[in-house]
């Protein structure tokens, strides 16, 4: 029998007793916005009810849209439509359109620099990487990527950005047989500094607490690796078996096992000794992205597929207690990324 906590929560009074659950958090705020893929929405829920409270539909256009990722960031939301080569940007408060920046062809998942004006959305037909500036919501840059590893069938598919803005990592996939790789570019510069083979479908986040490192899932290999930031040498590795889906907070990371139908989809781990200090079954198939509250009381996952419309939530409190399932949300078809919305 797993044990869900580390150390013991103290009883105040006559508090009421939570079967294997966590005490509510009172002040839980903020919201969370998920790309229903195949339905062309995002349905946004709010995180202290875990009730679906709204549902976007993007701009008509000649095509069905296509949501793949969300990114928040400084009050606005913005969505990758792959159908229709562009980028919708809402108010994070009222979800009103406020414009549709075009990107390249095949958009698939995106980040933004924390202190820049600098959202990266990958393009896995084009295969370039677009640079919109989010201040004024214009496209600053197109990138291009390896022309050796282009040439062998790679594509973009991942992208992860320092907080200031400079410098993007970037995984390839599917090109010759065999492993993948990442590659560290000059966004500035548009111009590869270095890059490692790593295994195959590979996923990247760089903990906000450890800057040095960038930490590396590979489903085709089934390991979680730590690269080195500057050089992209492998400094450890660790064995999760289809490991996809990466987010990560204070010292945890979270990872899925999207290939064994739910069981022991989710684990957390130790990013600084890299190791497993718990794993929790997902209640449907296909656990695929990760996103987490800011305090890290409750972690949000997406179950995707064409049949799919649900997202699993689990609570947890950093260092003391481990996550444990809540209950789950559904929302539309295929739910895809998703991202925490602060207020």
């Amino acid at each position: 029998m797993k044990i869900k906590y580390v150390l013991a929560l103290a009883v105040l009074g006559s508090a009421p007793v939570y079967a294997n659950h966590l005490p509510p958090l009172l002040d839980e705020v903020g919201k969370v916005a998920v790309a229903n893929r195949a339905a062309g929405t995002v349905s946004i829920i709010d995180a202290k009810s875990d009730n679906v409270i709204k549902t976007l539909s993007l701009p008509d256009t000649d095509q069905d849209a296509e949501p793949m990722y969300v990114v928040y960031k400084e009050n606005r939301l913005y969505v990758g439509d792959r159908a229709n080569n562009q980028v919708a940007v809402y108010d994070s408060y009222g979800y009103n359109l406020l414009a549709t920046v075009p990107t390249g062809q095949g958009v698939f998942h995106m980040w933004s620099a924390k202190n820049a004006q600098r959202l990266l959305v990958n393009n896995d037909i084009d295969n370039t990487v677009t640079v919109i500036d989010t201040n004024t919501l214009a496209v600053l840059n197109t990138l291009s990527l390896p022309a050796d590893l282009i040439e062998l069938g790679f594509k973009p598919h991942d992208v992860f950005v320092t907080d200031n803005g400079r410098v993007a990592f970037v995984s390839l996939v599917d090109g010759k047989e065999g492993n993948d790789y990442v590659i560290k570019l000059s966004i500035e510069h548009n111009k590869e500094l270095v890059r490692q083979e790593v295994g195959g479908d590979p996923h990247l986040f760089i903990l906000p607490q450890n800057k040095n490192n960038l930490y590396v899932t590979s489903q085709d290999s089934g390991t979680v690796s730590i690269l080195n930031k500057r050089n992209l040498s492998i400094k450890d590795q660790l064995s999760i078996p289809n490991a996809h889906g990466i987010f990560a907070l204070d010292r945890r990371l979270y990872v899925s096992n999207i290939g064994d139908g739910g069981s022991s989809g989710l684990y957390t781990i130790e990013a600084n000794g890299l190791y497993v200090v718990d794993t929790d079954d997902t209640p449907y198939a296909t656990p695929h992205n990760i996103t987490v509250t800011d305090n890290g009381r409750k972690i949000y996952v997406t179950h995707s597929g064409s049949t799919q419309n649900k997202v699993s939530v689990y609570e947890t409190i950093p260092n003391i207690a481990l996550p444990s399932y809540l209950g789950e949300i559904t929302v539309e078809a295929n739910p895809f990324g998703l991202a925490y919305i602060p207020h």
